[in-house]
């Protein structure tokens, strides 16, 4: 629930946006009258959005009043608000922010996450997006699952990864493996199934595993935070990892690091395997 301040913030926010567009910039088609300040008036902005001169007014005066999601999307058109600004007007709306209009890719990811995924070897790392593709990934990664950097491009996903039969026995509780990721996926992306990238990656999957159908049908939800996974690696042996995840600051990405929980020779053993497969030719 926003608050009082939230409300005035959110006015504010307004005012000074709206005061930064010209009427031309936002489609005025004859702006009319002498301008004592720069920018739309409030009732060409409310005409332009969609709503009432007399609602949006109460709205720039910090009154108590509901926006909806499509007003807040209408403003953000109209004011031709960035990513950055149009996720602030949600939030201070009392609204989550929406995503952008497709999963981010590799290329949205700078030289600098890259260079420290390298920098946690031989620990492993990747970054994923919103949709679980696995964009940038370190040696470790790879060392930890045998098999991935083999996998053509479009199958280098969580998801994927998850119900892949050439993966599963990694997993030693592989249905509680499943849950978890599952209902991970379905929490963190309700308000993008039904964009095209997603609704393909929920259909392609529903057809190649009868247990991600049941799963996804049961509709659990869990929320993303610090935890730890159990592997059985073919080499390693079992092992538990705790993993952290880093949203990232100029993309729409998470970055995941693994860390080993008690053992601090699994480090040493996953930097052999790691330099074993870079003197392979």
């Amino acid at each position: 629930m926003e608050t009082t301040e939230q409300r005035r913030e959110l006015a504010a926010f307004l005012r000074s946006r709206r005061a930064r567009i010209s009427p031309e910039a936002a489609g005025v088609a004859y702006p009319t009258g002498r301008r004592r300040t720069p920018g739309l008036r409030r009732e060409e902005l409310a005409a332009l959005a969609g709503v009432s001169a007399s609602w949006y007014t109460w709205l720039e005066q910090g009154r108590r009043i509901k926006v909806s999601r499509q007003v807040l999307g209408s403003l953000a058109q109209v004011l031709k608000l960035d990513d950055v600004e149009t996720q602030h007007l949600f939030r201070l709306a009392g609204e989550v922010p929406p995503t952008g209009s497709r999963p981010a890719g590799r290329e949205e990811i700078s030289a600098q996450y890259l260079a420290f995924l390298d920098q946690l070897d031989p620990l492993p790392a990747c970054i994923t997006n919103h949709r679980f593709d696995v964009l940038a990934w370190n040696a470790g990664y790879c060392a930890l699952l045998p098999g991935f950097a083999e996998l053509a491009p479009d199958r280098r996903n969580n998801l994927l990864i998850t119900f892949d039969a050439g993966f599963r026995g990694l997993y030693p509780d592989w249905a509680q493996a499943a849950e978890q990721v599952v209902a991970l996926f379905r929490g963190q992306s309700a308000d993008q199934l039904a964009r095209p990238e997603y609704a393909e990656l929920v259909e392609r999957l529903a057809a190649e595993s009868e247990e991600f159908r049941a799963l996804w049908e049961r509709m659990d939800l869990v929320t993303a935070g610090p935890s730890s996974h159990r592997f059985r690696h073919p080499v390693l042996g079992s092992l538990e990892l705790g993993y952290v995840k880093l949203r990232l600051a100029d993309a729409d990405a998470t970055l995941i690091a693994y860390q080993p929980l008690g053992d601090d020779r699994v480090t040493e053993r996953f930097g052999e395997l790691v330099a074993a497969a870079r003197q392979r030719p």
